[in-house]
């Protein structure tokens, strides 16, 4: 049922080294050692190889082709994030393209999987770093942030983003998840702030 090429693994593969290294880039002021760094980039992996995947599996869930494409001037955009002058990290170096007969609700869940599954990551890391030792529960958090900020991110409700997706198709629905994102996001207990 759930197919991939080999472009795709390709792409996927790209994809997820450019948001990782991204995302490195920050936490290399918030964590001090290379082990703490290595811990993190396992744990980031999933966050975004993830939601690409909700998306795609969702889609071809509803019976549509879905595959992940790299954007060369968006991977490209994306890694001038690392760059500390640009306080602001945007990482989108790639969209899951599908195609096929859509009902009307079919776009708004493909574009709901992605920051649900985010949603539901961040609180677990969350969670969970509140039963670990000290020394590891900031990694955690950090993590759990990470998740939060990219849910955050892809709900804006503008363009092509997964927001303005599922608004357009249902407004209180967008304002329930919304919400809990927000509220996450602003209470969350890592301090940092970076949108993803």
């Amino acid at each position: 049922m759930f197919s991939f090429t080999q472009i795709e693994k390709r792409d996927l593969l790209i994809g997820t080294l450019i948001f990782v290294v991204v995302e490195l880039s920050i936490a290399i002021y918030d964590f001090d050692t290379l082990l703490e760094l290595l811990i993190l980039a396992l744990f980031i992996i999933p966050l975004w190889f993830l939601h690409e995947l909700a998306h795609k599996f969702v889609a071809q869930g509803n019976g549509l082709t879905s595959n992940f494409r790299l954007d060369p001037n968006m991977a490209i955009f994306s890694l001038f994030s690392i760059v500390p002058v640009f306080p602001v990290k945007i990482i989108a170096p790639g969209v899951v393209l599908s195609s096929g007969t859509y009902r009307p609700d079919t776009e708004a869940r493909i574009a709901m999987a992605g920051p649900l599954l985010n949603i539901l990551l961040g609180g677990l890391f969350l969670f969970f770093s509140a039963l670990m030792p000290l020394n590891f529960t900031n990694v955690l958090l950090f993590v759990s942030r990470v998740s939060i900020d990219l849910a955050l991110f892809n709900l804006i409700p503008f363009s092509i983003l997964d927001g303005a997706k599922v608004y357009r198709w249902h407004s209180g629905v967008f304002g329930v998840i919304m919400g809990i994102t927000v509220i996450l996001w602003l209470f969350h207990p890592f301090r940092g702030i970076f949108i993803v």
